[in-house]
């Protein structure tokens, strides 16, 4: 990863508005500064303080915290990282050569050719595909001051203080302006950023700005004539046909424009990115599932459609999974990109309330009739939970009439809801006594 402030830190933070469900990392070591996990351990009712905090976020994320893929399902959770802009540095410890948000790399992993199951139509549709949104791709370099040593080793060959060279991918969405899009990690903190078209030419960039919590960013380039993709119109990426065609095009391990070809595996994807330590552990929900090849140097590149339309930001994979790519639909990116232009800041939904799983133990210590719906851990002073009458120990049931099945049933309303909207919260207190609560929606604290 190119923000040279991600840094992993496991601890909860008691200032996220949401906690996150129970659940086991993986054992598998961790490869990069992303694949720390954040864990949430079984959740009893005398040890709810143990639960790792995550918060909610607009109508599609905040950025990250271990959760398993399945938003609800407290098995087979994944380790999320984010794809990454390539930076060429050893990660501590592990005297292995990776980009910052890339994962041990044993020898090139290449693209699986297209088989007999590809017909010439549809080859030539691919081909007509990446014509049309091509030119509207940049290769991104980025640079950055001295490292840290708490996080990495010097490069071999430089200084402590020699500056840190990141690559990545984005796309232009504003010719006219001469805006971009790619990840907020590719270009958050860079010092200086290039970028070069698939023809060779180069320009500078300036950051308009980013929001970490959706990992977008919007850098303005020096030209304001370049070509710019077509995006795909669509309100919720679940009007996608699963099993489409999905094209990644971007600058992998520094291949300049890398072509890859896969299909729309899923959405709905929930992935975690862990605590910073000088950040915060938030979630990317609503993401989009693919199994087109996405390296460490894609992050921030175009997943396309067989129209040459742009339907995602590519951005995150499974550490040492293959065929487990993940990508930011773009309706939801560029609801965050206008919000950035318009307003330079991203408005984040919030209500100041801490929710776990209704665990076995949990319903048997309550007297719950079942374990649907999410426990309050805690209410943040001052909130609008605090101002609605919330309180630790109540159970929510329903979010505007609507049946909440889990915690992660109520992270996803609340993220979805706009700030200034009102929130209908039916919850059960004292085991059995039903009560309707009502706020309205704020915007997160810094």
């Amino acid at each position: 990863m190119s923000d040279p402030n991600l840094t992993p830190n496991p601890s909860p933070n008691p200032d996220f508005p949401v906690s996150q469900e129970a659940q086991t990392p993986l054992e598998t070591p961790a490869p990069s500064v992303f694949a720390a996990p954040i864990v949430a351990p079984e959740i009893a009712p005398q040890n709810l303080s143990a639960a790792a905090h995550i918060s909610s976020s607009p109508p599609f994320i905040e950025p990250i915290a271990p959760e398993p893929i399945h938003a609800g399902s407290a098995t087979n959770p994944l380790l999320a990282m984010l794809a990454g802009a390539v930076l060429a540095c050893v990660l501590l410890g592990s005297g292995i050569l990776i980009g910052r948000a890339g994962s041990p790399n044993n020898g090139v992993m290449t693209a699986s050719p297209l088989g007999n199951g590809v017909s010439a139509q549809s080859g030539n549709a691919i081909v007509r595909a990446v014509a049309m949104v091509g030119p509207a791709v940049m290769n991104v370099d980025t640079t950055f001051g001295k490292p840290e040593a708490s996080d990495f080793l010097p490069t071999p060959g430089q200084g402590q203080n020699a500056p840190r060279a990141g690559k990545g991918t984005g796309f232009v969405i504003d010719s006219k302006n001469g805006y971009m899009l790619t990840n907020a990690h590719v270009v958050a903190g860079a010092q200086k950023i290039q970028v070069t078209t698939r023809d060779g030419e180069q320009y500078t960039g300036i950051v308009t700005g980013f929001d970490r919590r959706t990992d977008i960013a919007v850098v303005q380039l020096s030209n304001r004539k370049l070509p710019q993709a077509k995006l795909a119109t669509f309100k919720n990426a679940k009007e996608l046909p699963i099993g489409d065609w999905a094209i990644a095009i971007g600058n992998p391990f520094a291949q300049e424009n890398t072509v890859t070809v896969g299909v729309l595996s899923a959405v709905g994807r929930t992935l975690p990115v862990p605590e910073s330590g000088r950040g915060e552990a938030f979630q990317l929900t609503d993401m989009m599932q693919t199994d087109a090849a996405i390296n460490p140097g894609n992050s921030g590149g175009p997943l396309c459609n067989l129209n040459g339309e742009v339907i995602g930001i590519n951005t995150a994979i499974i550490p040492f999974g293959q065929g487990l790519g993940f990508s930011i639909p773009i309706n939801k990116a560029k609801f965050v990109a206008d919000q950035i232009i318009k307003n330079g800041k991203v408005l984040h939904p919030y209500i100041g309330v801490a929710v776990v799983p209704i665990t076995d133990a949990i319903k048997s210590d309550y007297g719950l009739p079942d374990k649907l719906g999410a426990l309050v851990q805690g209410v943040e002073p001052n909130s609008p939970a605090a101002k609605s009458g919330l309180q630790q120990g109540d159970v929510i049931r329903k979010l505007n009439d609507q049946s909440m099945k889990s915690n992660s049933d109520v992270v996803k309303t609340i993220g979805d809801k706009k700030v200034g909207d009102v929130l209908k919260i039916e919850i059960l207190r004292n085991n059995s006594v039903k009560k309707t609560l009502t706020l309205k929606v704020g915007d997160r604290p810094n």
